[in-house]
């Protein structure tokens, strides 16, 4: 079975790393662990995840996030450790957005711009094939040593879709959600799920092995439907003044709160099959 190949919106491949990062926490001095994983949705850096990988980074008992970065790969194999500036955690749902520092106080005319690819909130077909690419399983990232050089490994996992739904059944999901046979583990949590159109029509939730088992090797995974991110509402402050997405938004709208579904109406957002 070939694997789906991701697009961005001029239909062009988009390269793993270009589009699907990973999230650290910073765990010690120079010291750094893989929480999960997002994907960029629009060019200057808000980033959809799972709601319980961003709960990883809050202070208990306060309204803050400890120290959390999303890791950008640049032109020239350049990194960007990109600071979790906001993070907007959907209620209904294990989804999330944040904004990922784009550097726009500290370069007003050219700050750090991204890829974007194509959502699609269209229900797969039974049986159609879906991939995604994740961070899952890395070792912590520790800086102070001179013995080696950290390394954070992606890989891709594919599967099936089974169902869609509607009704809740599991205690831990209390909305609609995917049923796939797609392999997700520890650190894929907020990966990117790419049907055989190569758009993002899920963010990865939870998964099951049955090791040791009379199902060994079999995989479940619970995945959250593109749509219920479209009624997340963000204060997008770090859009470029300049740029064609600014002059996009209506003017009484300019700093107020706006929904996904409202940036995908104004182009900031790629997303097919918009509901609405």
């Amino acid at each position: 079975m070939p694997r789906p190949v991701a697009l961005r919106g001029d239909g062009q491949p988009i390269e793993p790393g270009d589009g699907v990062v990973p999230i650290l926490q910073e765990v010690g001095t120079k010291r750094l662990k893989v929480v999960g994983t997002g994907f960029y949705i629009t060019r200057y850096g808000l980033v959809a995840t799972a709601k319980h990988v961003i709960e990883e980074l809050k202070v208990p008992g306060e309204l803050k996030l400890l120290p959390g970065f999303v890791l950008h790969l640049g032109p020239d194999n350049t990194i960007f450790l990109r600071l979790i500036r906001r993070a907007h955690l959907l209620k209904e749902a294990d989804v999330c957005v944040v904004q990922a520092d784009n550097f726009l106080e500290r370069h007003p005319t050219a700050p750090l711009m991204n890829l974007r690819p194509r959502l699609s909130a269209a229900l797969p077909e039974a049986g159609e094939s879906l991939v995604t690419y994740a961070y899952p399983e890395n070792a912590i990232l520790d800086f102070n040593l001179d013995s080696y050089i950290p390394e954070i490994r992606g890989d891709y996992f594919q599967g099936g879709f089974l169902r869609f739904v509607s009704e809740p059944e599991h205690p831990f999901l209390q909305f609609p959600y995917f049923e796939s046979t797609v392999e997700l583990h520890s650190g894929a949590s907020g990966g990117p799920v790419f049907d055989s159109s190569g758009r993002i029509v899920a963010v990865n939730c939870r998964g099951w092995d049955f090791r040791g088992s009379d199902h060994e090797g079999d995989h479940l995974s619970y995945l959250v439907p593109m749509g219920h991110l479209l009624d997340l509402e963000i204060d997008p402050f770090m859009v470029p003044p300049g740029s064609w997405e600014a002059a996009q938004i209506p003017p009484e709208r300019v700093g107020q709160s706006l929904t996904i579904r409202d940036l995908a109406r104004y182009g900031h957002v790629l997303i097919e099959s918009l509901p609405g």
